[in-house]
Parts: structure tokens; C-alpha cells; sequence
């Protein structure tokens, strides 16, 4: 597919970009987890995230496996209009994981597919917190057997970024790839996330077993009422620390949060399973748009 994107101005993201960034989403919050700067910084190099500013709107793109440029929902008053300009433009691409209020609003031209695999999970941070109930009686157990190790659970700052990347460095190949990314690629976008954490204002925990850490989750407000949880990692090793992990998390997230965004499970039927244990309360449905 030739790519007429230079005629657009996009160029690639870079941490100075922030600011702008920050600026659409705060007066266009998204609801997809793909739409936060952090997101869109930490994982630039493997997607080859580009941008440009395009009649108001943050046009956001990035290149698939075949080397085809593709695009996220515009971020504007009418990301709708912005799409079917875009694909006129660029008849042989396609806007990926839109969400389905924008969908609802597509012009007759278009063609719009659910994207299961894609879609993101909402949980209630209260039950998260709070683990109430039969349904978590499993959970519970696994937790209550990690404690025995008499876990110490700390914050991300300078001095856990140091333990984290070791523990980062350690689990590199260790742990299945169940998120359905590769490995590599993953690990650029923690390292990347951990090493600009301040200036990317993240929020993150640790838990450290007999004085070495051993897990970190990380993540960042979304929008006014939901939280986005970017990475959990943990060694595999403990019994139950990932149930801990989360847990624990959830708990300490600053703010009034109502929910949290646990992002995708790109298809992968693990990961699939693990999400659906805590019980999201629904899907951010996402959808692929095209020219019919």
C-alpha cells in the first residue's frame, strides 16, 4: 500500500509530545486503553507509532506485520468524519480497535467488525479490593497460601525501578508469553515505562520476598473514573502471587477510581480463561473499520 503519510506531517512519538498528548485526552477522555501517551510511548519502536495533528484531531498511526500503515481512532469533536476522510485517503487501510460509540456514527461507506480479541475488560475496583464472595473463594486461597512467605509490598520509586528492571531482566524468557505479544517487544515497552516513570506519572507496586523483588504491576488513570493496568509481572515460582499481585494493587491505586481497565486478551484462550476468573463487569467493545 503506498504511503501518502508524509503529505499529513506524521512523525514519530517522542517524550516531548507528552503534553500534547495529554491535552486531546483530557478533553476528549478515551475509553480504550490504547489512548493514553504511556501506551503509545513505551510501545512506539515495535509499533512504529507516528502522529500527526489532522483538521483538530490526534491522528494516531502505527505499521502492522506486513509493513502497512493502519490507524487508531482519530481523537476529536468528530473522529467519525475524520475516519472516512482518512480512508479516502488511504482506501486500502483500516482503522483498528475503535470503539463502538464512534462505530454507531460511521458513515454508509464503511464497514465496521467486532474485534473480540481486542476488546478491553472493565472491572469494579471495589470488588477487586474487596474479593468478596464464593466466586473468589479460589482466589482467596491462593492469596492466603502466597502470604506464608510473609511478603513485603512496596511502591515504585527510584529505588524499586532498580529491582524492578532486574526482576524484569531475570523473568525474560522465563514466563509463557500469555499475553499474546512477543517477549521482546514487551520487555522493551517495561523497561521503557520504567525508565521514564516520573516523567510519564505512573503508579506502580512491588512485592518483595525475603528482602528481593519479586513481582511489580504498573499502570495510570485512563479517564476520570477508570484506571489502566499496563504490566503485572511476577516470578512464577510463588504460589499465588499473581492473585496477591493484583490484589494488592488494587487496593493501593490512589484517587476515586470506580473501575479498572485490564486491557485485551488478544485471543490468547489463557489469558482469556485468567481474565474472566475475576468477573469483569463488561468489554469496552472494539471494532475494524473499513471501505466496504
Amino acid at each position: 500500500m503506498p504511503d501518502k503519510a508524509g503529505e499529513l506531517g506524521f512523525k514519530p512519538i517522542q517524550l516531548e509530545d507528552k503534553k500534547l498528548f495529554d491535552d486531546f485526552f483530557r478533553r476528549f477522555p478515551p475509553s480504550i486503553s490504547e489512548l493514553t501517551f504511556t501506551n503509545l510511548f513505551c510501545w512506539r519502536l515495535s509499533k512504529k507509532h507516528e502522529y500527526t495533528v489532522f483538521n483538530d484531531h490526534l491522528l494516531i498511526s502505527f505499521f502492522d506485520g506486513e509493513g502497512n500503515r493502519r490507524f487508531y481512532q482519530p481523537v476529536g469533536e468528530s473522529p467519525a468524519m475524520i475516519i472516512k476522510e482518512i480512508l479516502e485517503m488511504f482506501p486500502e487501510s483500516s482503522f483498528e480497535r475503535v470503539e463502538k460509540n464512534i462505530v454507531n456514527h460511521l458513515d454508509v461507506s464503511l464497514n465496521a467488525v467486532f474485534d473480540r480479541n481486542m476488546s478491553d475488560y472493565i472491572y469494579s475496583l471495589h470488588e477487586l479490593r474487596e474479593l468478596k464472595g464464593a466466586k473468589y473463594d479460589a482466589k482467596n486461597g491462593l492469596i492466603k497460601k502466597f502470604m506464608g512467605y510473609y511478603p513485603e509490598f512496596c511502591a515504585l520509586d527510584d529505588e524499586a525501578v532498580a529491582g524492578f528492571l532486574k526482576l524484569q531482566e531475570g523473568l525474560f524468557g522465563v514466563n509463557d508469553n500469555d499475553s499474546g505479544r512477543s517477549i521482546s517487544d514487551e520487555d522493551i515497552a517495561i523497561r521503557e515505562a520504567l525508565a521514564n516513570f516520573k516523567s510519564l506519572d505512573l503508579f506502580g507496586i512491588c512485592i518483595k520476598v525475603w528482602g528481593e523483588l519479586k513481582a511489580f504491576a504498573i499502570g495510570e488513570s485512563l479517564n476520570e473514573g477508570t484506571f489502566v493496568d499496563y504490566f503485572e509481572k511476577a516470578n512464577p515460582s510463588f504460589n499465588g502471587i499473581y492473585q496477591a499481585l493484583l490484589h494488592e494493587f488494587a487496593k493501593k491505586i490512589p484517587g476515586n477510581f470506580t473501575f479498572m481497565n485490564r486491557e485485551q486478551d488478544m485471543g490468547v484462550e489463557g489469558l482469556r480463561k485468567a481474565k474472566e476468573s475475576y468477573h469483569p463487569l463488561k468489554l469496552v467493545e472494539k471494532y475494524r473499520v473499513t471501505r466496504k
